[in-house]
């Protein structure tokens, strides 16, 4: 193969890179103007739309009658007028499955009613515009349902109310006001038929409409994920400031355990034995509750040292809760710690004073209503355990200061019965009749029952 490179002959005329283009025509230099007179049966429309979005392929019917809405006051401009405008076009759609669209021309007197819409064509090739007068029309939806509902009241006699209803809202949607047309459409969006009508044709079975199916039917997808009343008050349970109950407890021993109340770290380090000597000298034990000083004696009879301890952080408890000072909305401060050695006593350890904190006072500085609660029902739930679930709250309300009726509610958010003490309840506890509307009896029996959620009805409008 040879390594010459090939020349470009000298006689080759070199072709252009690009293909040229067709020559365009020359426009006309005049444009002749024609104006056609449009027969009344085939003049164009301009149809708007406001606040719709209207396909492309909207299947339009065309209808007309002779106009009946003429003022005296446009007397004078309907006689300028075309003989199309002598006519009123009405263009209808019920392609849609729910609702009707429906185009009529909107007329006004004064200023706008000169106003004219014009639709020209233009010819490039022959120079030539030709211009025909239009109509316009305004596109407005109806509600199948409420038209139809309309119609058969007004061929019947009965329910004249809702028939004369039905009438005046077409009235107003056709020849009415913009804000009368408004306020008519708006009343139609938000419009759900009643099934009245359905119900006795189908042999007492409610039969709905078209539009009220598709919306019952979006609403049940919309609010089948909505949380049941049972999920409501099982989240309302669990975030509730009190004890967490063991639901699946076949006794009332096993709804609230020591261990849980207390805590295993705490039930470590809690020391009894101070009480169980001086006890067993027949020593007298004061303490700062009236509630622990009661039943002190008789907790130690009893050999038990779980339920001697569980008496031990109930006292803790109470002192701690009397060192709390007041703060801002119904809150309490905490206490320093040298306070705390003051009320509750030398025992008390550091490690035991942040515990308390960590578990009753989780924001630190104060207890919010809400830890204040839970350490009141803590302390409730523990009075249960010690006097084998039935407790006289006066001790506790005396020592919680307190009111009866607050004492109780406690009682009763960790699933008590709360009742006044009977006739041999009263022998027991040796007081009076009159005493005894001052004492107040909580049981914790199974099945456990605490308060339900209260479900406030919406107002009627």
């Amino acid at each position: 193969m040879s390594d010459k490179k090939r020349k470009r002959g000298v006689d080759e005329v070199d072709r252009p890179s690009k293909k040229k283009l067709p020559e365009a025509r020359a426009a006309p230099q005049t444009v002749r103007f024609s104006a056609v007179n449009a027969v009344a049966e085939w003049a164009p429309a301009i149809a708007t739309a406001p606040g719709l979005d209207l396909p492309t392929n909207f299947p339009l019917q065309a209808f007309e009658r002779p106009r009946t809405n003429t003022t005296q006051t446009g007397a004078a401009t309907s006689a300028r007028r075309s003989a199309s405008s002598q006519t009123e076009l009405l263009l209808h759609c019920s392609a849609h499955p729910k609702l009707d669209y429906t185009a009529r021309e909107e007329l006004f007197d004064g200023p706008e009613g000169l106003l004219r819409h014009y639709v020209g064509v233009y010819d490039p090739a022959t120079g030539e515009l030709k211009v025909v007068q239009a109509r316009k029309v305004v596109v407005r939806p109806t509600l199948r349902s409420i038209v139809a509902e309309a119609d058969d009241d007004s061929s019947g006699e009965e329910q004249p109310s809702q028939s004369r209803f039905a009438a005046r809202n077409l009235l107003g949607e056709a020849f009415g006001t913009k804000k009368s047309q408004k306020a008519i459409r708006a009343r139609t969006e938000n419009a759900i038929a009643s099934p009245h009508k359905a119900s006795q044709a189908s042999a007492g079975k409610p039969v709905l409409d078209p539009l009220a199916s598709a919306v019952i039917e979006y609403m049940s997808q919309s609010t089948s994920t909505m949380p049941t009343r049972e999920d409501m008050q099982a989240d309302v349970d669990e975030s509730k400031p009190r004890p967490k109950a063991n639901m699946k407890a076949e006794t009332p021993a096993e709804v609230y355990t020591i261990e849980d109340l207390v805590g295993t770290d705490t039930l470590r380090v809690l020391s009894v034995r101070e009480w169980q000597t001086a006890v067993e000298a027949k020593k007298d034990v004061q303490t700062s509750s009236k509630y622990v000083s009661r039943r002190l004696v008789k907790v130690v009879a009893s050999k038990n040292v779980m339920r001697l301890k569980a008496l031990r952080f109930i006292l803790l408890l109470i002192d701690w809760y009397s060192c709390l000072r007041p703060g801002l909305k119904g809150a309490k401060k905490l206490p320093q710690r040298d306070d705390i050695r003051k009320a509750v006593g030398g025992e008390i350890t550091d490690s035991m004073i942040e515990g308390l904190r960590k578990r009753f006072a989780p924001q630190g500085a104060a207890l919010n209503k809400w830890a204040i609660d839970n350490l009141t029902t803590h302390v409730c739930a523990l009075a249960l355990v010690i006097d084998q679930f039935e407790v006289d709250t006066c001790d506790l309300r005396d020592d919680l200061k307190l009111e009866t009726k607050e004492i109780s509610k406690y009682f009763q958010e960790i699933g008590c019965k709360v009742a006044i003490p009977t006739e041999s309840e009263m022998k027991k506890m040796r007081i009076t009749k009159a005493e005894s509307t001052t004492h107040k009896i909580a049981k914790l029996k199974l099945p456990l029952e605490f308060p339900r959620v209260r479900m406030i009805a919406p107002k009627r409008r």
